[in-house]
């Protein structure tokens, strides 16, 4: 049996989700008890007060230490084994894995915090603290809720079927996948075909793959933590937008901002080139106008694509294959939109301050989102011109230490912003 008590100011609001479905029956069945401890009771003042203003000043009030502390100490007295928990904003954040952490004890103390929250002096006297999430309720009380259904389910004997916690959101690191029942038909959308063969491994399958692709599209945060196959994390790749990187050799400033054409070098053909075979990128661009150094940089990709290199290092002739040289950024957005029919979305990088910046995470959650072609523009140089700048759709927010120090070089850059987009 796991005992919950709930240290609660308000033991009412846990009286109607206590006494319906799972957590009912759990009680009935003696797989879980739930105790509720007011701290009102431990008050010594004929008015029972539980809170005060906060030394400093400041908005609202603070839940005072003395009858939550007499509380714990008097819960510890009978239950000497629980675990003290805070349900807190400063707390770690609950998953799955604090549910099946939690599900392991035998006795667990939930305390809920309620105005501008607890004197922090109560911490000297719990195992931890736990956020539901980053967003602000009134009190601890929905919190303790949250917590006591999702560990409870996890308790042997509390689910009908034992296997059902297995299949459920993120109980294997990704969302469910869809689920289907009667009629086979329903307005015209049909239940997949696979879910109607009978066979049970291209079930499993076909359910795998619609976790993979829905926790891809809906959180992708969480894909990162999970073990996928080679072909689990190609159809990742595949189902993001394709991008495309360029560095622009011309035009481009230099330090006196004029616009120049910079050198073509060894080592950014190289490093690009093998961060975006990493990342997943579909091509990379280099964009040169001048003869010799267009000669300069085939020359470098052609002896690691298709000469002695690309025997004496096959990853490398991987990685050279997506480069690609081009005279202008216009001969670069051609090639795109012959190839997808579309011009693609062109997204600039800047480490200059001011404008409107589309976040990492808004770019991510395009590249999720849609089919469309995205071509990721690097300056070398003292950065792009202002020309460039304003033909792109999105200028992506700059990259940013905490010094003052802001001179990444460009090859640097743009690996983060490939790990920051297309990484794990």
């Amino acid at each position: 049996m796991l005992n919950f008590t709930i240290v609660t100011l308000f033991p009412a609001m846990f009286e109607s989700p206590l006494n319906h479905s799972i957590l009912k029956k759990a009680q009935e069945k003696g797989l879980i008890s739930v105790v509720l401890v007011n701290p009102r009771d431990y008050t010594t003042d004929r008015h029972r007060i539980t809170d005060d203003y906060p030394y400093g000043g400041g908005q609202g009030m603070v839940m005072k230490p003395e009858p939550v502390v007499a509380a714990i100490e008097d819960i510890k007295i009978r239950m000497p084994r629980a675990k003290f928990i805070l349900l807190s904003p400063q707390g770690r954040v609950f998953n799955q894995a604090s549910a099946a952490e939690l599900a392991k004890e035998e006795e667990l103390v939930l305390i809920c915090g309620r105005y501008e929250g607890v004197d922090e002096r109560v911490k000297d006297f719990i195992d931890d603290e736990i956020s539901i999430g980053d967003y602000t309720i009134s009190g601890g009380e929905p919190a303790a809720i949250v917590v006591i259904d999702a560990v409870s389910r996890l308790v042997p004997g509390v689910l009908g079927n034992a296997k059902s916690a297995d299949d459920e959101s993120f109980s294997n690191g990704l969302l469910e996948y869809p689920q289907y029942t009667r009629p086979e038909e329903f307005r015209g959308a049909k239940v997949p075909e696979a879910l109607l063969s009978g066979d049970h491994e291209r079930i499993r399958q076909w359910r795998r793959q619609m976790s993979v692709q829905q926790t891809q599209k809906r959180r992708p945060d969480l894909i990162g933590r999970v073990d996928l196959s080679p072909e689990e994390k190609e159809l990742i790749c595949n189902q993001r937008a394709p991008v495309y990187v360029a560095l622009l050799h011309y035009p481009v400033y230099d330090k006196n901002r004029q616009i120049v054409t910079t050198a073509v070098t060894n080592m950014d053909i190289h490093d690009i080139a093998r961060s975006g075979r990493t990342y997943g990128i579909k091509g990379f661009f280099v964009v040169i106008p001048v003869k010799a150094l267009q000669r300069l940089a085939l020359k470098i990709i052609d002896h690691w694509a298709r000469g002695y290199g690309s025997q004496y290092n096959a990853t490398r002739k991987e990685a050279l294959a997506l480069a690609r040289v081009k005279d202008t950024l216009d001969d670069v957005l051609i090639d795109l939109e012959q190839e997808y029919g579309v011009r693609p979305r062109i997204v600039v990088t800047s480490a200059r301050p001011g404008g409107r910046r589309t976040s990492f995470a808004q770019l991510q959650d395009m590249l999720i989102n849609t089919t469309h072609p995205f071509l990721i523009i690097l300056g070398t140089g003292w950065g792009l011109t202002e020309t460039i700048i304003s033909q792109s759709d999105y200028v992506l927010e700059a990259l940013e230490g905490w010094t003052d120090y802001n001179h990444l070089s460009v090859r640097s850059a743009a690996a983060i912003i490939l790990d920051r987009l297309l990484g794990r």
